[in-house]
C-alpha cells in the first residue's frame, strides 16, 4: 500500500502527500479531530526556508506536516528524523491576532531535535472580520486552540515516532506570551517548561489603552512630532541612565526612575524642549489609564519608553494588525463599520469579557508548580504595548499569593528591549526573539529551561547581547527579578563581565 492510500485508510484527509523517507511515520497518525492536509519531506542540508522571512533556514531533515483540527484550527508539526528527535515537544505560540503560524520557533525548535508545532487558534490573518465568524472562534482563540494542539500534537508524534513525548515545552511573546501563561494558568498539565514574554496579562486593559493612545493621537494631531516623542523618550532615559552606576543609555530599573515632563519646558536659551501644550499632552499619554468614571485602569508608561507618534489604523476600523480596534469593533460591537471614535472604556472594556477570557492574569499557579512545571518570564522594560508594571505586578501576584516562588518561577526584565525583541539594550539571549550567543544554559533562556527540568539547577544570570552587522556589539546579565545589574564601577560597560546581580537599592 503506497504512502497516501495508507493516509486515505486512516481518514487522514486528501490533501497531497509525498513520499519520503523523512515522512514514512507520518502513515501511523491517526488522531480524533486531527486531519492532515498536506506531509512533505524536506531533506537534511537543503537549507529550508519557512514562509516567514524572519525565520531561521532549516538544515536539518524533518517531515513538514500541515493540518486541521477539528473543522479550522490550522497547525503545522514539523518531526526531525527518527534518529535527530530529542524525544521532547516544543510548541510556539503566536501572537497579535494570531491566525498565522510562528515559524521561527518551528524552525527553532526542529533544529534542536525537538518535535515543533504551532496553531494559527482557528483562523487566518487574511480574514480581517474573523471575530464576525463561527461564535466558537473566540474561544479557539483565546484558550482552546493552543489545549487543543498540545492534546493532538502529543497523540500525533507518539504515533509517528512510536514512543510517547518525554517533555512538552511552550515559548511564545507578546500573544504567544499570553497563550503561554494561560497554559500554565488553565491547563497545568499541557506542558513541563514555559518561556513567556512580554505576556500581556490583562490584555483587556492593553487593549483600551491602545485604543485610547489611538483616539488621543487622533484628536491632537499634528500636536506633537515623531522627534518630540523621541525626545521625551531619550530624555527620560538619561534621567535616570547612572542609576545603575554607569551612563551607558540603559536604565536598569526604570520603575525606580523619576522623571519630570516639566523639565523639557522651552525657555529662553533652551535647545530641544516641548511647548506647555506638548508637555500636557505627553503627561496625559505617559500617565496611568483612567476609564469615563475616574476608574485606574493601569500604571502609565514608564520614563524611556518610546511612544509612536503615528499609532492610528487608517482606515481606522476592524481589521489587521490591529488587536484592539477589532476586539471592540467585531467582538463587542458586531460591526465591521464601526466608528473606533465612539470607543468608552467604562463600556467597553468589561464588554470584551463577555466575549473571550482574555485574562491571563490568575496568580494561582499551584497545580503547575505541584507538577513539577518550571516557568521562565522575561519582559523589555523600554516596551511601549505591554506595559513592563503589568508583569512585574503579576511576578508580584504570585508572589503574594504563593510564597517563595524560586523553585519553579524566574522572571528577567530586559534593559532598553523594546517589544519582544528590538530596542536600544542587549536583546538577544535564546528566547523568542532569537538566538544569543550561543546554546549555553548561562547563554540561551531556552537551555536554561532545559536544564533546569533536566538537573533542577535554578537559572541564574542569563547573557544577553546586541548583534550590529553580525558581530556581538554589546553584552549585559539578565538578572533574576527583583535583581537588576548594577556596574562594577571600572570595565567595558559594553561587557556582561563588568556587571554584578544586585537586589533593589
Amino acid at each position: 500500500m503506497t504512502l497516501l492510500a495508507l493516509f486515505a485508510a486512516l481518514s487522514l484527509g486528501a490533501g497531497p502527500v509525498e513520499a519520503g523517507g523523512a515522512c514514512d511515520g507520518a502513515a501511523r497518525i491517526a488522531v480524533p479531530d486531527l486531519r492532515i492536509t498536506r506531509a512533505t519531506p524536506v531533506a537534511a542540508g537543503s537549507g529550508f526556508a519557512s514562509p516567514d522571512a524572519r525565520a531561521p533556514k532549516v538544515e536539518a531533515g524533518f517531515c513538514r506536516i500541515e493540518g486541521v483540527i477539528e473543522k479550522e484550527i490550522g497547525f503545522e508539526l514539523w518531526l526531525p528524523v527518527k534518529r535527530a528527535w530529542n524525544g521532547h515537544l516544543l510548541t510556539g505560540g503566536v501572537g497579535g491576532q494570531a491566525g498565522s503560524f510562528n515559524y521561527r520557533e518551528l524552525a527553532r525548535g526542529v533544529s534542536r531535535g525537538y518535535a515543533a508545532a504551532s496553531t494559527d487558534t482557528g483562523h487566518k490573518a487574511s480574514d480581517p472580520h474573523w471575530l464576525l465568524g463561527d461564535p466558537q472562534r473566540a474561544a479557539n482563540y483565546a484558550e482552546r486552540a493552543n489545549h487543543l494542539l498540545a492534546v493532538k500534537a502529543k497523540a500525533a508524534i507518539a504515533g509517528f515516532y512510536e514512543k510517547p513525548v518525554r517533555r512538552a515545552i511552550f515559548s511564545g511573546c507578546s500573544g504567544g506570551g499570553r497563550q503561554a501563561m494561560t497554559e500554565a494558568q488553565r491547563y497545568p498539565g499541557d506542558y513541563d517548561g514555559i518561556l513567556a514574554g512580554a505576556p500581556g496579562v490583562n490584555t483587556p486593559a492593553m487593549s483600551a489603552r491602545r485604543m485610547w493612545e489611538m483616539i488621543e493621537h487622533r484628536r491632537h494631531a499634528g500636536l506633537m512630532s515623531a522627534a518630540d516623542w523621541t525626545l521625551v523618550a531619550r530624555r527620560g532615559a538619561a534621567r535616570c541612565d547612572g542609576d545603575d552606576g554607569v551612563r551607558d543609555g540603559l536604565v536598569s530599573n526604570p520603575a525606580a526612575c523619576r522623571f519630570d515632563l516639566g523639565e523639557l519646558l522651552c525657555r529662553p536659551g533652551s535647545g530641544a524642549c516641548l511647548s506647555a501644550a506638548q508637555i500636557a499632552f505627553a503627561r496625559r499619554i505617559y500617565g496611568p489609564l483612567h476609564d469615563e468614571n475616574g476608574k485606574r485602569i493601569d500604571s502609565g508608561i514608564l520614563p524611556g519608553v518610546p511612544v509612536s507618534a503615528t499609532p492610528l489604523p487608517e482606515p481606522f476600523t476592524p481589521g489587521p494588525p490591529y488587536l484592539a480596534v477589532s476586539l471592540f469593533g467585531d467582538g463587542v460591537h458586531r460591526d465591521r463599520t464601526w466608528d473606533a471614535a465612539t470607543f468608552r472604556i467604562a463600556d467597553d472594556l468589561p464588554a470584551i469579557d463577555r466575549v473571550m477570557n482574555l485574562h491571563a492574569d490568575n496568580p494561582d499557579l499551584t497545580a503547575f508548580r505541584a507538577r513539577g512545571g518550571k516557568l521562565l518570564m522575561y519582559q523589555g522594560w523600554a516596551d511601549p504595548l505591554v506595559l513592563a508594571q503589568s508583569t512585574t505586578g503579576y511576578f508580584h501576584a504570585v508572589t503574594a499569593r504563593m510564597g517563595g516562588v524560586s523553585d519553579f518561577l524566574r522572571l528577567y526584565m530586559v534593559p532598553g528591549m523594546d517589544h519582544c525583541v528590538g530596542g536600544t539594550g542587549p536583546d538577544l539571549f535564546g528566547a523568542t526573539g532569537g538566538e544569543g550567543l550561543d546554546r549555553a544554559p548561562e547563554h540561551d533562556m531556552l537551555s536554561a529551561l532545559e536544564r533546569w527540568l533536566d538537573t533542577g539547577t535554578v537559572p541564574g544570570a542569563i547573557l544577553s547581547i546586541k548583534r550590529e552587522n553580525g558581530k556581538v556589539a554589546a553584552e549585559r546579565p539578565l538578572c533574576p527579578y527583583p535583581q537588576a545589574a548594577r556596574y562594577l564601577g571600572s570595565g567595558d560597560p559594553k561587557r556582561a563581565a563588568s556587571f554584578r546581580c544586585a537586589g533593589p537599592q
